[in-house]
């Protein structure tokens, strides 16, 4: 059962940190048979209760006399931290009413962590006590409804001092505490507050029964909760934000033996994760303190702020986390079952896999409740435009969305390992894969359609177009009467057969092994290709208030009954709808041999990627010595047009040489060298700089070492208890 998020490929970490309740851990790099789709499979196997009552406890203790001092800092830092935890497991009995001796038995885990306060230092630049007054003692500043005369001793009359910027000021941005506060100076705000430790709290639980002997299961769930409150922005006055990151995860598996050679395994898995974030103050509740005025229309009731920014000027702005609720939510379940069926010589297993993947996402643009910057513009100083209110730009933000994202995927094999004789066997198995794109709930996916240079979307997405989308720009059809798929606009790639084959055989007797395999892997998930952004989530220009007879002064945001759009607006990527999964080869050989109660092993590993995913700009002028703006180009009313294409791919091959000594006389030792290099172009749907020379790209992968030597080494001193 996975611990992928299925959006990313990437897992869900906090499903694998419950080290205590682990078995075993089990890393296949090479000749993973047909049950599994990746080329590296890591394996978990979680610890069940036996019938005994077994249990552990610890603490992982941190201190600052075990620490070491950061060479930038003065002292080590202080505070100590507790990383306890226990584990318990054995048979089910409940006295007088269960005795589940041989038949149930559970295990659980708790782990945690705890410790001392902590400690964030924020230091802020902010207006010295006189500016906050309206003096700007020698700095000159001009009145800009006075046809720009100088304020008298350059200092602006308490009268005029905007009521709502002095809100702001007040409630936002404190007065200096380091240094002479009469006098501006960069960080003259500096602050160390202090918030609780932030813990992280990891649960399992799992219980088996044996209805019979023939007949097993468990349940296993697992629960984590990691707090991340921290003081937001970089005011000590805005507060702490908050920040949960939930995780769940839920096995079930039944094991039936069907005859005495054929045994049945059903499994259903679930995997969550939602990390939603939440600034400190609600961002209704700000924009009603402050009374501001030409917000959007019906904003909704979550956490935000009004965002101040200077220009001009070393001063530090108000901002904070963006509402992000779901948070990055999966919902990942598999529908498992394995078939394995023993006769003679062969042992073979079949079995399938369905996974569904939901992925929530929707998160608030930062200027929802309003934004706006000063410079000098108006007065000659920023801080003096803040006070009386006149921002030189201004934007606002529209009520967001939640993405609704789902997929399903498919997954078949069978899989037969034939003891040819006692010294030779072979592996052969088949897997395919059939894994279709994701689909939006409300038709929130978009491409950009290069045969009639419009934007296509998924079926029902017309309705979810922005009002802010300049038709005029780009027309907006629906994809299906492009020729794309309605749900997904892009075909599901029905030909992924991946044939599986190992070989292991003893040619020379019992100390010498040959090993051999050959496998077509595909990519384990569909990345999404698709975008959602345009044209549903349009952003509103921002407004430049006009140097003469300025229009918007707090507490208004934007003038009364503006309407800003967008001249043009960034395309969605456009991409081949018969996109390919891409695949990999993979080829091994090693030989293996047993003298001087050392093992010896030398193996090659080859991998070749075949159709991966890159990106190309269709609109890029052919190379001439024209200067740019004179070339012609596919699309000459837009700007570079991204392309999602097959045909990326590299070349990984390895050559490594291992010796490992058994432990004997109390010695232990295991050194190995491998030779390594990976030549490719692109990796991870990667763009490309030149559009039509992908070949430029092949190089030499940086992330692969050459040479790597390794070497370990385990001696039992001679000396001691029971030591002659």
């Amino acid at each position: 059962i996975t611990v992928n998020n299925g959006y990313t490929s990437t897992p869900i970490v906090p499903l694998v940190q419950y080290i205590e309740s682990f078995q075993e851990l089990r890393l296949d790099t090479a000749n993973n048979t047909a049950e599994f789709g990746a080329i590296g499979q890591f394996t978990v196997t979680t610890k069940a209760g036996t019938n005994q009552l077994r249990g552990s406890a610890f603490d992982y203790y941190v201190t600052p006399a075990f620490r070491s001092r950061n060479p930038f800092a003065t002292e080590r830092p202080a505070g100590i931290s507790h990383q306890p935890g226990f584990s318990v497991g054995g048979p089910v009995v409940l006295p007088k009413l269960y005795k589940g001796l041989n038949k149930t038995f559970f295990f659980t885990s708790f782990e945690t962590s705890r410790g001392s306060t902590a400690t964030q230092l924020m230091n802020a630049t902010v207006a010295s006590d006189p500016w906050r007054a309206g003096d700007f003692g020698s700095l000159a500043v001009r009145d800009p409804m006075a046809g720009n005369a100088p304020f008298p001793n350059n200092r602006i009359p308490q009268a005029r001092l905007n009521p709502t910027s002095l809100k702001i000021q007040d409630r936002f941005f404190p007065r200096p505490n380091y240094g002479d506060p009469n006098v501006y100076a960069v960080n003259n705000s500096r602050n160390v507050l202090t918030y609780p430790f932030q813990p992280n709290t990891l649960v399992t639980a799992r219980l088996d029964h044996r209805f019979n002997d023939k007949s097993f299961f468990y349940v296993r769930g697992s629960y984590n909760r990691a707090t991340f409150d921290y003081f937001d922005g970089a005011l000590p006055t805005i507060g702490r934000r908050w920040n949960r990151r939930d995780t769940r995860g839920l096995n079930i598996s039944h094991t039936q033996f069907l005859t005495n050679s054929m045994v049945n395994e059903f499994r259903y898995g679930l995997s969550f994760n939602n990390n939603g974030r939440n600034g400190p103050p609600m961002g209704k509740e700000v924009a009603n303190y402050l009374g501001l005025l030409g917000l959007a229309d019906n904003l909704p009731d979550v956490n935000g702020i009004f965002n101040v920014a200077f220009q001009n000027l070393p001063l530090t702005g108000i901002s904070q986390t963006q509402f992000r609720k779901p948070g990055f939510q999966n919902w990942v379940q598999q529908f498992q079952n394995h078939l394995s069926w023993f006769k003679g010589k062969h042992s073979v297993k079949a079995g399938f896999l369905l996974t569904r993947v939901r992925f929530d996402d929707g998160q608030a643009a930062a200027n929802l409740f309003g934004s706006a910057t000063f410079s000098n513009r108006f007065t000659g100083q920023p801080y003096a435009d803040f006070l009386l209110g006149i921002p030189t730009s201004t934007s606002r933000g529209f009520p967001f969305f939640v993405q609704m994202r789902e997929r399903w995927a498919y997954d078949f094999f069978v899989q037969d390992e034939w003891k040819i004789r006692p010294d030779l066997t072979l592996s052969a198995g088949l897997r395919y894969e059939v894994h279709p794109q994701f689909s939006e709930k409300n038709g929130r996916q978009a491409i950009f359609d290069p045969a009639t240079a419009q934007i296509g979307v998924s079926s029902g997405g017309l309705q979810n177009i922005s009002p802010l989308m300049p038709l005029n720009y780009i027309n907006v059809v629906e994809a299906s009467s492009l020729g794309y798929p309605g749900s997904t606009l892009i075909n599901t790639d029905y030909n992924n057969f991946a044939p599986r084959l190992g070989l292991a055989w003893r040619p020379f007797g019992p100390n010498t092994v040959v090993r051999a395999g050959f496998g077509v892997f595909f990519d384990v998930h569909q990345q999404n290709r698709v975008g959602v952004s345009t044209p549903f989530e349009i952003s509103e220009p921002a407004y430049t208030n006009p140097t003469t007879n300025p229009d918007v002064i707090l507490p208004r945001v934007l003038p009364a009954g503006y309407a800003g759009k967008p001249a043009s607006v960034a395309l969605p990527t456009a991409l081949d709808a018969n996109l390919m999964v891409p695949y990999s080869y993979q080829y091994n050989f090693t030989l293996e041999h047993q003298r001087w109660n050392t093992g010896f092993r030398a193996s090659y590993i080859g991998t070749a990627q075949r159709q991966g995913v890159f990106t190309r700009d269709i609109n890029q002028p052919v190379a001439s010595t024209a200067l740019y703006v004179d070339k012609p180009r596919p699309f000459p009313q837009f700007p570079g047009i991204g392309y999602f294409g097959n045909g990326a791919g590299h070349q990984f091959n390895s050559l490594t040489f291992e010796a490992e000594r058994a432990y004997k006389s109390g010695l232990q030792w295991q050194a190995s060298w491998a030779w390594s290099r990976d030549i490719g172009d692109v990796e991870n749907a990667g763009g490309i700089e030149d559009a039509f020379n992908l070949r430029r790209e092949r190089g030499v992968m940086q992330d692969i070492a050459a040479h790597r030597v390794t070497g370990n080494a385990i001696y039992e001193l001679p000396f001691g208890k029971g030591k002659k």
